[in-house]
């Protein structure tokens, strides 16, 4: 089922959102606070955007070596199961009518390549430094 996105001002929605951010946070091990969130939304670096049963938050970005115009989709929350399936068409046209050429994300759970039209282009490995 697709859902419509209503853009929102993070202050006047703050304990309708927080909830979610919180379950995102800990489910993902991201290392933002919703905090963080609250502070891209309000400076605008991060967009959100309210669906029924949940909402997204968006950063625009862009390609630095080919100047593309892609629309980062940070982080989505849906009360029902698949939250990007949910919003998946309704992130698009949002995409599209601002200038956007395509969208990314960041996860850490590889079932995204078995999601239509996701792809993974680049993996991102860390390591921890100590001195012995």
């Amino acid at each position: 089922m697709a859902a419509d996105l209503i853009p929102a001002d993070i202050r006047e929605v703050w304990e309708q959102v927080l909830p979610g951010l919180t379950h995102v946070k800990t489910k993902t091990k991201a290392r933002w606070r919703p905090e963080d969130v609250y502070v891209s939304c309000v400076v605008g670096t991060a967009y959100l955007y309210l669906g029924e049963p949940g909402f997204v938050i968006v950063q625009p970005k862009e390609d630095p070596f080919t100047g593309e115009r892609e629309l980062l989709v940070w982080i989505a929350y849906s009360n029902a199961q698949g939250s990007v399936a949910t919003f998946q068409a309704a992130v698009d046209a949002l995409a599209l009518d601002h200038g956007f050429t395509k969208l990314t994300m960041w996860s850490n759970r590889p079932g995204w390549e078995r999601v239509p039209g996701w792809e993974a282009v680049s993996m991102v490995y860390e390591r921890r430094l100590t001195r012995e």
